[in-house]
């Protein structure tokens, strides 16, 4: 108790630059004036283009290759910082910055079982997304975090990505700092993958130097869970860049660099102190951030306003996502919308077969009757619906006939499966049925 006690403090004067003994003590070095906000600076950083920046083989810095960024000095050490300025209205694909704000993360929390996500608006979130230098480990630093939020200025509300950059691994305490200073100011994250990945790593390194960190205990919405249970389906991958051209209309321009090149970029710079290829990473993360924003008002939308006009397939996976969480209301009402859709065969008998088992559990057997039907007279590779039918017909409506007539179609359909239909494991059941109704239609 008495060490945490020590680390809070400690904390405490890094954020007031105080420190302990003289020797410690630096003369600071004040983050490079960056221009006033204008028009110029409403719009996305970018970078010059990677041609033009190996015209010459001098060693490029980077406060030359990013105007407006520079060194901001902390008790801890000077961390490179850069800041890119958008106005709520900038598009960004199909969307724009202002379209999440019309949204309350409370919508989410049905679905990520966090109650604390109802208590705050957008604003009081944090975007986060790390380049670091490889994919796990103990070693593994990350050399960038960026960071997204909104804020009001006298030009009105904007939305802000700031990268935070390590020059050498040596400005790391620095980069902390101003992190957890950050952090302060908000209650929770929003992040892509942040949870498995982000969170963990960072989280490491401020123990690593002795910082403490609340980071994994806030209020979190990580994108990736809701976005593989949304579009999996349609979409296939659910990366962030698969995402941004299949689903948010967004193509990179050529500065973009692939992140599996990136680790190599940045120990390149370190060998060299030649930052014209970091270019290309700060540009990558920046487009990170705000894809996230986007991403998290398309995420919102469909959970709290979806409508006939979505894609049948993303219906149905909404539909089964609320039907697994038991919101059995919401679900019949979305995958009835996507079976009004043009959804493939094999998803038109999931979807039907999902709302069919809603309805059975909710004591509403007889309305599922119509769903089983159509799904046993459109598949020839599945008695599944053939079953449902000659258990209703048997046990609830009494109409032994029907129940006989459909276990021998199941049995007929399973014998035309050769080989597969031999060894069907549920095939002794049906033929169980089949004489078991038999002997009770006998017996009158």
């Amino acid at each position: 108790m008495a060490d945490d006690k020590d680390d809070k403090l400690q904390a405490k004067l890094r954020r007031l630059s105080v420190v302990r003994g003289a020797r410690n003590l630096k003369s600071p070095r004040p983050l490079k004036p960056a221009p006033p906000v204008d028009d110029a600076l409403l719009r996305p950083f970018s970078p010059q283009s990677s041609s033009s920046l190996h015209d010459d083989d001098d060693i490029q810095p980077l406060e030359k290759l990013l105007p407006g960024g520079g060194l901001v000095s902390t008790a801890d050490g000077d961390c490179f910082v850069l800041d890119h300025v958008y106005a709520l209205e900038h598009q960004h694909g199909d969307d724009r910055l202002a379209d999440l704000l019309n949204f309350h993360p409370g919508t989410a929390v049905p679905f990520v079982q966090d109650e604390r996500l109802a208590e705050y608006d957008f604003r009081d979130f944090l975007f986060l997304d790390t380049e670091t230098t490889g994919l796990a480990g103990a070693g593994t630093l990350a050399f960038m975090v960026g960071v997204g939020f909104f804020e009001a200025s006298q030009q009105g509300e904007r939305f802000v990505v700031r990268q935070y950059f390590l020059r050498d691994h040596g400005d790391e305490p620095a980069l902390l700092l101003l992190l957890d200073e950050l952090l302060a100011e908000k209650a929770g994250l929003i992040t892509f993958n942040g949870r498995s990945f982000d969170v963990p790593l960072l989280e490491g390194r401020f123990l690593m130097n002795r910082m403490p960190t609340d980071l994994r205990d806030r209020p979190h919405l990580d994108l990736l869970h809701p976005a593989r249970r949304l579009w999996r389906h349609r979409l296939g991958s659910c990366a962030l860049g698969s995402l941004e051209g299949s689903l948010l209309g967004l193509r990179r321009s050529q500065d973009d660099v692939p992140g599996w090149l990136i680790p190599s970029l940045y120990n390149n710079y370190l060998r060299s102190g030649d930052a014209r290829e970091l270019v290309r990473v700060f540009y990558h993360n920046q487009i990170d951030m705000v894809s996230m924003v986007t991403l998290a008002a398309r995420v919102s939308r469909l959970l709290s306003q979806p409508d006939a006009s979505d894609h049948p397939i993303d219906l149905y996976s909404l539909g089964k996502w609320q039907a697994d969480l038991g919101l059995s209301d919401q679900a019949e009402q979305n995958l009835r919308l996507a079976a009004q859709g043009d959804l493939p065969l094999e998803l038109y008998h999931q979807n039907l077969h999902r709302l069919a088992l809603l309805l059975k559990r909710n004591g509403r057997a007889a309305e599922a009757l119509p769903l089983w039907q159509q799904i046993a007279a459109t598949t020839f590779d599945d008695v599944s619906a053939h079953e449902e039918l000659a258990k209703y017909f048997e046990w609830q409506a009494g109409e032994l006939d029907q129940a006989l007539l459909w276990t021998e179609q199941a049995l007929n359909l399973v014998s035309s499966w050769g080989r597969r239909g031999q060894q069907y494991p549920l095939r002794t059941d049906l033929e169980h049925r089949r004489t078991r109704l038999q002997r009770k239609l006998a017996e009158g």
